[in-house]
């Protein structure tokens, strides 16, 4: 009996030491980041078979209000006020000339 309650024993801590952790090691697949050249093939076949996905709404910012203000650049008709906003978040108001 006791001969039994021994062999418990060291199996528990031979299981016990087997289970050690090791240093997990970050192996990039990109080439771009230092992974294989050989990946990239692989890399862009992927990319192309995902397609362009779905696109939905307005795909650029809205500038027609920007060029409307640039377009008096220079000619002195300005129709919008120009506001600075200054180091603090508050609008400067810039002197009448």
């Amino acid at each position: 009996m006791k001969r039994c309650g021994l062999v418990i024993v060291i199996v528990a801590c031979v299981m016990t030491t087997a289970a050690s952790a090791t240093e997990q090691v970050y192996h990039p697949v990109s080439p771009t980041f230092g992974g294989n050249p050989l990946n990239g093939s692989f890399l862009l076949s992927t990319a192309q078979a995902q397609g362009k996905g779905v696109k939905s709404g307005q795909q650029s910012p809205d500038l027609s209000g920007l060029t409307n203000a640039l377009s008096g650049i220079g000619t002195g008709a300005s129709s919008t006020p120009i506001v600075v906003i200054g180091g603090n978040g508050l609008p400067v108001v810039p002197a009448s000339p």
